[in-house]
């Protein structure tokens, strides 16, 4: 069985026929962005080429998590077909599935698959794989009925604040998290309409909620720390704090807040008496929480970047697992990655620096292939030899030289000339000539 395939498309709101990829099986044991790709609906997402207007396509589909020994037949109610047949192709489905894997991780639990015709409710059992009971699903769903409802009143603040009286507590960080996501799905779908209805609305609840005000005041904090020139000023800019304010400054300037710095907010919890004292007391210990436990996460992270580095060198398909681990690479494991490259260089261990350089070749490839193809196109043209090189590639690529793409290339160019570096300046330069040249074929 294809794990994906590509199916022709009429668009239902304007009629442009195209293509679009489906993918008729999930195993998030081999590709684990998956699970979160299909829980955000971002698989079989299909979207215009010509008016964007996009939407799901409820197609069949295997859903596999061998970690949690869950096998899921997905058949939407939407297609109706006889019972008997609907069942011999869930069995096709399920013996592919097997078929597919070594051996040794075909279970028992391939024997009885769950079967659902409703994609919620294969999201609810998805979510309950993952540690979430019931009550919190009750919850969040409430929010996202609650979130439907503030929709209408979008761009209203006064009708807003009379909907949203009563159920502030509601409208906390979870219920805005939940926001974000549907943001980027209505996004991911292209609908720019929708996409600018919920960010008004966003941005009124802003204003609006008790948590919304509050995240205000962290972040004005935080902006502020951008006039502080002393220890002593960040010292007292956080003794003014309220406890959110001050947790706020601790996540975003850590490095900053070091032994000298506890030692002085010490001295002035002993020299302060009655409730200052306790209150000081109380942000001090709030402090110590926040770093301790930013410390132990960057700590783990390093860990982690260091164990998953080791794992590709060692792997005999180096290559293969990036593109199957790319979710758990972060800028965390690129630092690691360099710092291995320098020291290799260093000691001069030539083979261990080439299969380093080889991973961090496939990294790039990875990443550029999820760009879009003007950004591809522009990376092509800084990487071939100038003159020449890019004048036979923007030749090749004269149709894709529209104004969004040239004026891409202006902005790009304006950005590499206000960083104070060399490789920058001259990267500015390059796409300045490289523009010029474009401009004789269009």
């Amino acid at each position: 069985m294809s794990e994906t395939q590509v199916v022709p498309i009429q668009c239902p709101n304007c009629g442009t026929p195209f293509q679009a990829p489906v993918r008729n099986v999930i195993d998030v044991g081999r590709e684990p962005r998956l699970r979160q790709a299909f829980l955000a609906g971002q698989v079989n997402l299909a979207v215009c080429p010509n008016c964007k207007h996009g939407g799901l396509l409820e197609m069949p589909l295997v859903y596999h998590d061998p970690a949690a020994e869950f096998l899921a037949i997905y058949f939407p109610a939407q297609i109706n077909i006889p019972v008997m047949e609907r069942q011999k192709m869930i069995g096709q489905m399920t013996q592919a599935l097997m078929s597919s894997l070594p051996t040794d991780q075909r279970k028992g639990y391939f024997l009885n698959p769950r079967q659902f015709m409703n994609r919620q409710h294969l999201t609810d059992a998805i979510l309950g794989t993952m540690g979430i009971s019931q009550e919190e699903l009750d919850r969040q769903r409430k929010k996202t009925k609650l979130l439907d409802q503030l929709m209408v009143m979008a761009d209203d603040p006064k009708g807003l604040q009379m909907m949203i009286k009563g159920q502030d507590t509601l409208l906390d960080y979870e219920f805005f998290m939940i926001l974000s996501s549907v943001l980027e799905q209505i996004q991911a779908a292209g609908n720019e309409a929708a996409v600018q209805k919920l960010e008004t609305l966003r941005e009124n609840l802003m204003q609006l909620t008790t948590w919304g005000k509050r995240l205000a005041r962290q972040e004005a904090a935080v902006a502020s720390l951008d006039e502080l020139k002393t220890p002593e000023e960040l010292l007292e800019k956080i003794v003014d704090a309220d406890l959110d304010e001050a947790g706020a400054i601790a996540v975003a300037a850590r490095p900053l807040l070091d032994y000298a710095f506890f030692q002085k907010l010490t001295e002035r919890v002993e020299a302060a008496r009655g409730p200052e004292q306790e209150r000081l007391r109380q942000l001090r210990d709030r402090l110590l929480e926040i770093t301790q436990k930013l410390d132990q996460t960057a700590r783990a992270e390093v860990e982690g970047a260091t164990t998953l580095l080791k794992e590709i060198l060692g792997s005999s398909s180096p290559r293969s697992l990036v593109r199957e681990r790319i979710d758990e690479i972060d800028d965390v494991f690129m630092t690691i990655l360099s710092y291995n490259m320098q020291a290799a260089e260093r000691q001069g261990a030539k083979e261990a620096l080439a299969r380093m350089a080889m991973v961090y070749d496939e990294l790039m490839q990875v990443v550029e292939e999820g760009m879009p193809p003007e950004i591809q196109l522009i990376n092509d043209l800084l990487r071939a030899p100038y003159p020449d090189g890019t004048r036979e590639l923007l030749q090749e690529n004269r149709e894709a030289l529209t104004p969004e793409v040239l004026a891409l290339i202006d902005q790009l160019a304006q950005d590499m000339s206000q960083r104070e570096d060399a490789e920058a300046t001259q990267t500015a330069k390059r796409l300045r000539d490289i523009r010029a040249q474009a401009m004789l074929l269009v």
